[in-house]
């Protein structure tokens, strides 16, 4: 049966604080990650401005809302469920990704049961655990955080950084794009162009996206 929250809100300003805490927490949990798998930390930011990775603000609004439906559900209902919003999430990432840059920041066909190397299960798994933290530990809280966000000041603030926000994945597209142009032995033919090169040229991209390969390399 559906059940809301009775204190949940659905408003554009709660889901961009969702946004912006998901993607600022994600890049963390990265960062995390890579120390303990890897002994050491990496940066897993998406956007050249801010510590942010766009496909955990994307999933904490996508969690949050499934989140309204499902805290009633079984354990295992819930499991699935959770699992299926993170390889969706993770896949249309992917895709599109590939599709608009050409470009691929992560590959599972290393590992069992993947879905052109964009998911796998073991993934699926992480995600339902992501998913399941979420949903127990973190909802209430973040329910109770979104109900103080209200007010003039606050609705200023959230028009503010989402007009920031739209300029830093603007401006990382073009630089991306213009990357991807410099490899393939492109010079700049336009003062755009030219500031991207200056501004955030390979070393700069490099540092800044470790792990993003152009399907061409």
């Amino acid at each position: 049966m559906k059940e809301h929250h009775p204190n949940s809100d659905l408003s554009f300003s709660s889901f961009f604080w969702l946004f912006m805490l998901g993607s600022i927490l994600g890049y963390l949990l990265e960062g995390v990650w890579c120390i303990l798998t890897k002994g050491h930390w990496e940066h897993h930011a998406a956007t050249l401005w801010g510590p942010f990775c766009i496909i955990y603000g994307i999933a904490a609004v996508l969690l949050y809302i499934a989140a309204l439906y499902i805290r009633r559900q079984r354990l295992l209902i819930q499991l699935g469920l959770l699992m299926g919003i993170g390889v969706l999430i993770e896949y249309a990432a992917s895709f599109f990704q590939e599709f608009f840059f050409g470009s691929v920041s992560w590959d599972y066909s290393g590992h069992w049961f993947h879905l052109n190397g964009r998911v796998s299960l073991r993934m699926a798994f992480l995600w339902g655990l992501l998913g399941f933290v979420f949903l127990r530990v973190l909802f209430e809280p973040l329910t109770f955080l979104l109900q103080k966000l209200k007010g003039r000041g606050w609705r200023l603030l959230c028009a503010c950084l989402t007009l920031w926000m739209s300029a830093n994945l603007l401006l990382t597209s073009f630089a991306v794009l213009r990357w991807q142009r410099r490899l393939e032995g492109v010079p700049a033919s336009t003062p755009l162009e030219n500031y991207l090169d200056e501004t955030y040229h390979d070393q700069i991209m490099i540092q800044r996206f470790p792990n993003m390969r152009f399907m061409a390399d």
